[in-house]
């Protein structure tokens, strides 16, 4: 197999290797790209990722080529300039937010990132992805608002999870498959569904543990949610429920954050060094985003622009992101999840 690929078959390459892992090299160079990474930091990476699949083996899900097909009709409504034709696309995807969760929300995110850019193909495809992947965490019945206030804090947590200590080399998927059996994940929602509310919640999550793959995947796929949510009706509001128009993506977002919730917080929070500034100093979101470009490494890139994303429609301050990306960096974390 060749070693370097333009951006455009990178993305037509199947989205998985063995085990359900995701293949992330097409949202990492979007990533990198955000981030004014060079062509040349791109080819590198792009070649080093695509020696790593090669010996792994890239595979299709069941359906996922039919799939692809299926949505690029919908991909391009839904980033059509014709309202009628966005609120079709809308209709058509909706069955999709249930199970936004699935494949550790690369699904989601592979459609965030398309539509964030204007990609008819990526979005066809992280659609394709979200539709052969779904993982339903709780029967949309049992979505509803409840404010953290409201509840006794104790209802976060549930017994019915193996010790953190069990649950180590465990992949985020099955971690996640396992919590959506709990009895928490049965019960109402314990956050407030608000943009602002959540990207507090899913950042806290990465502040607590930062090395863990659920926290940065509440993170991104909070943020692939505002894009979709930007995209249909404008940047999303930072303390107000959202419109009908995106309202279920937000819901069922709510009902996956309960459950990353359920797993990061049953176990210890992790005591990680503080970020050295081996890969640069960092004093705001920018030279965030460029440490974490240096630091090679998948999810620091993905989260730092997510994080400024979430800083650029007012859901953070800077100084949470900054907060949350050093702490991330800190861990010096790799991995294929």
């Amino acid at each position: 197999m060749p070693a370097s690929l333009d951006d455009d078959a990178i993305e037509e390459l199947p989205p998985e290797m063995p085990g359900g892992l995701t293949f992330h090299l097409p949202m990492e160079l979007a990533a990198l790209r955000d981030a004014g990474a060079s062509d040349a930091v791109c080819r590198a990476r792009s070649d080093d990722r695509l020696a790593e699949a090669w010996q792994a083996g890239l595979v299709d899900p069941p359906l996922y080529r039919w799939a692809v097909e299926r949505y690029r009709a919908t991909a391009a409504d839904l980033l059509a300039d014709d309202p009628a034709r966005v609120a079709l696309a809308l209709h058509d995807i909706a069955p999709l937010a249930s199970g936004l969760a699935g494949a550790a929300f690369h699904g989601l995110i592979r459609t965030g990132y398309g539509v964030w850019r204007g990609d008819v193909g990526e979005v066809a495809r992280g659609l394709a992805y979200l539709r052969t992947r779904r993982q339903v965490l709780t029967s949309a019945d049992d979505v509803r608002t409840t404010r953290v206030d409201d509840v006794d804090a104790v209802d976060m947590l549930d017994d019915d999870l193996p010790a953190a200590a069990g649950r180590a080399g465990v992949t985020v998927f099955d971690l996640l498959n396992l919590v959506a059996g709990t009895r928490a994940c049965a019960q109402p929602g314990l956050l407030a569904a608000t943009p602002r509310a959540l990207a507090v919640a899913a950042t806290a999550l990465v502040r607590r543990n930062p090395s863990s793959f659920v926290a940065v995947h509440a993170a991104t796929g909070l943020h692939a949610v505002c894009e979709l949510h930007a995209r249909v009706a404008g940047p999303p509001s930072r303390d107000e429920a959202a419109p009908a128009a995106t309202a279920v993506w937000w819901r069922h977002l709510e009902t996956a954050m309960r459950a990353c919730t359920l797993l990061v917080e049953s176990g210890p929070p992790e005591g990680v060094p503080a970020y050295d500034g081996g890969r640069g100093a960092v004093d705001d979101i920018e030279s965030l985003v460029q440490a974490a470009v240096r630091s090679d490494e998948t999810h620091d890139v993905k989260l730092a622009v997510s994080l400024r994303r979430l800083v650029g429609f007012g859901l953070l301050s800077e100084q949470e992101a900054v907060e949350v990306g050093l702490a991330r960096l800190g861990t010096g974390v790799l991995g294929p999840v």
